[in-house]
């Protein structure tokens, strides 16, 4: 048989193979009923039968309850409803029977109780065997209308930092009421479910107190990290004076959610607490019964002692059904697991169907060799991918890299960008080599990035953030890394991966942005003294004015007042000069032609003012330098008292330059010279000083008073070397 031959037979075996496989795939098949959830047969026992404990007349009726916060609280809560019930329906007498949780299931069954008040759980599987039919819902108290549903509270002391929300309680020790309990476990371990925690995993242990009492007091007397109840078990272990709510934080608060809700709420809601009668319970009676609770008022005893407003009409459990299906817990514990018996019997056609499939596998292989040359141009082709992402990888403006969850973040794989952003090889990372990656980081932000990661990682979320990495050559370079881990099937961590790329020019921009918004609020502070200062004098003025009888003197003062509002205009102006002021940076300032443009902004007097700076000095400073001289004048002549001169000079020290200014006033007492740069300090306004300090430290200058008390004060201002240069002979 030729090789077109064997194609041609091969390619119509085939076809006939997969037309056959079709036919059985589209054929119907039934639907699968798992046997696990089936409803129990019908007993025989009707609505009116008359059971032996009953009598049609009168007679003894029991209502089961379940005591959920004790056998004695039970008695207290639901005595009240039994004798609202005798009362309302005489002769019948009702009685409590309290049950726990495990008694509830064996007194249904043995008909020892005609009715049964329970949480919805418990419920929920008396109704899918049949063994119950709820007659009215309890209700509770709401603002302002009753609510007939509630929900669970998880909740943990207010002093435990360790534990804000769900996934915090890995590790911890739970409190839970029962494991058929809704508001004390089901509601909450929905939630947690969801939140992808196992409690046999991953809480350190998960202990059933029987009662939510109990539980709420494990958690306060520290036997417990945290706990859960029902919705409004805290409100009421607070009414009753057992508990402080202040004491009690809970998590994954719902109240946004359910804002009409007046208790604490971390879960779903589900149908409050049914009242049902048991199956063979007279109709009559049971009619009876669910129009009395329904008639029962929000404020009657009964209601009162319960903590309820009263009884709404039956509510619909399919939210519980679902629930208990959702956590695979009685009746529905095998939902979803057939049975291989009623797999084969069931899915006999699709097994035929698999059967075919895997003869056409079979006859598939015969054309291996003619796809051979295909997968060798798959292969060729994700070749020529990988180079491609290789490629992309390295002209990436940082690096990728795969590393293991340790203390040295040892490197598995790291792409070549590194090379150019930290000037090691990838080689020198890999295994460790040379040096770890842990090595480059700043020494400052090892322990806070490892503490960040780790946090993320627990919570198998992305972890991001900005650090400095120390570079080969020594400089100093901003990061910024986003990454995830990598976990095996068993939760474990197998490695990291992620990129860190490089924003040291962006950080460069946020500090000259920083240093913008600095300089912009030293103009304005600068502007606003002395245009205060100036107002202050001229205040005097025209108070001096006034109360002059001597024209000439009057006009004097009218003189001096023109002089200080041109001086207001002319730092006005100084401010239009600056509108840029934040935009433009710091530059070398010609010290020589700064303090005489700062004389001019100022009415001396007598006073002489000398400027012996070298006029070829210059230093690197913001252009708003001039202020500080001007300051510097203002003060000497405001406080000196008995100055007459002032003078400007500069001296050269171990490589730094000192600008000195100084006169031959009071000068400054020596407990004051610690305070004068301090804000709000002065005599007058009390910020120039301040401000002229904030001002030469933009470009780190300092400046300090070295005066002698009693013969003149003097300031030096200290600029480092690099931070100032000559430019030809000094000024005579």
């Amino acid at each position: 048989m030729t090789g077109r031959q064997r194609r041609y037979f091969s390619g119509g075996f085939i076809f006939f193979l997969v037309l056959l496989f079709v036919l059985l795939l589209i054929a119907p098949l039934p639907a699968l009923p798992v046997s696990s959830i089936q409803p129990v047969q019908d007993n025989g026992i009707g609505p009116d039968t008359h059971l032996p404990f009953l009598s049609p007349v009168s007679g003894e009726i029991r209502i089961g309850v379940l005591a959920s916060r004790g056998e004695e609280i039970a008695h207290m809560e639901w005595d009240p409803t039994a004798d609202y019930l005798s009362g309302k329906l005489a002769p019948y007498h009702f009685t409590i029977i309290p049950l726990n949780f495990q008694e509830v299931m064996p007194a249904v069954q043995n008909r020892s109780v005609s009715f049964i008040v329970v949480n919805p759980s418990v419920y929920t599987a008396l109704e899918y065997y049949g063994l119950a039919q709820r007659i009215a819902t309890l209700q509770v108290p709401g603002d302002p209308d009753p609510i007939p549903v509630f929900g669970g509270v998880i909740f943990t002391r207010s002093d435990n930092s360790d534990i804000r929300t769900i996934e915090d309680l890995k590790g911890k020790r739970v409190a839970a009421v029962d494991p058929t309990s809704l508001g004390g476990w089901h509601a909450a371990f929905m939630e947690i479910q969801e939140k992808g925690l196992v409690p046999e995993r991953d809480f350190a242990e998960l202990n059933f107190t029987g009662t939510h009492d109990a539980a709420v007091l494990a958690v306060i007397n520290g036997y417990a990290d945290a706990g859960t109840a029902r919705s409004t078990q805290l409100e009421r272990m607070a009414k009753e004076g057992r508990v402080d709510l202040s004491q009690i934080r809970v998590i994954n608060d719902q109240s946004m959610e359910y804002r009409w809700y007046p208790y604490r709420i971390s879960t779903r809601m589900y149908p409050e607490w049914p009242f049902a009668a048991v199956s063979g319970t007279n109709l009559t009676l049971s009619k009876a019964v669910s129009v009395a609770l329904l008639m029962m008022d929000a404020d009657d005893p009964a209601a009162l002692a319960a903590r309820s407003a009263g009884w709404a009409i039956p509510q619909d459990h399919s939210s519980v059904h679902e629930l208990l299906r959702a956590l695979h817990l009685p009746p529905y514990e095998d939902y979803g697991k057939p049975t291989i018996e009623e797999v084969v019997r069931h899915f006999w056609l699709t097994i035929l169907a698999i059967l075919g499939g895997i003869a056409i596998l079979a006859s598939l292989l015969v054309n291996v060799w003619y796809t051979k040359q295909e997968l060798t141009r798959a292969l060729m082709q994700g070749q020529e991918q990988e180079r491609m992402m290789k490629t992309l990888i390295s002209n990436l403006p940082g690096f990728v890299y795969r590393c293991a969850n340790d203390r040295n973040w040892t490197m598995m794989f790291i792409s070549g960008g590194c090379r150019q952003l930290t000037g090691y090889e990838p080689e020198d990372f890999i295994g460790n080599n040379t040096l770890s990656y842990n090595d480059i980081i700043h020494p400052d932000y090892r322990d806070d990035i490892w503490d960040i990661w780790q946090k993320k990682l627990q919570m198998n979320d992305y972890f991001e953030g900005e650090y400095p990495i120390i570079t080969r050559n020594g400089e100093t370079r901003w990061v910024w890394e986003r990454g995830r881990g990598i976990f095996g099937n068993d939760g474990t961590i197998l490695f990291l991966e992620g990129f860190i790329s490089d924003i040291t020019d962006r950080k460069q921009m946020d500090e000259a942005l920083r240093e913008s918004y600095q300089k912009i609020r030293l103009l304005t502070g600068l502007t606003r003294h002395d245009i205060l200062n100036q107002l202050t004098s001229m205040q005097l003025c025209h108070d001096l004015a006034r109360e002059s009888e001597n024209v000439e003197e009057c006009m004097t003062f009218v003189d001096r007042a023109s002089a200080i509002g041109k001086r207001i205009e002319a730092t006005i102006g100084f401010t239009r000069e600056y509108e840029a002021f934040g935009i433009a940076g710091s530059g070398w300032q010609q010290i020589f032609l700064a303090i005489e443009s700062a004389k001019t902004e100022l009415s001396p007097g007598e006073v002489i003012i000398e400027n012996l700076v070298p006029s070829d000095l210059t230093i690197y400073a913001d252009p708003i330098i001039r202020k500080v001289f001007t300051t510097l004048l203002d003060n000497a002549i405001r406080h000196g008292r008995t100055i007459t001169r002032i003078r400007f000079s500069a001296r050269e020290e171990s490589g730094s330059m000192i600008l000195i200014c100084e006169d031959d006033g009071v000068g400054i007492p020596e407990e004051e010279k610690a305070r004068i740069f301090q804000r709000g300090y002065g005599a007058h306004t009390g910020i120039g000083l301040f401000l002229s300090r904030e001002i030469l430290s933009i470009t780190g200058l300092e400046i300090r008073e070295t005066g002698i008390p009693g013969e003149g004060a003097r300031f030096e201002i200290w600029v480092p070397s690099g931070k100032w240069r000559r430019t030809g002979d000094l000024h005579s």
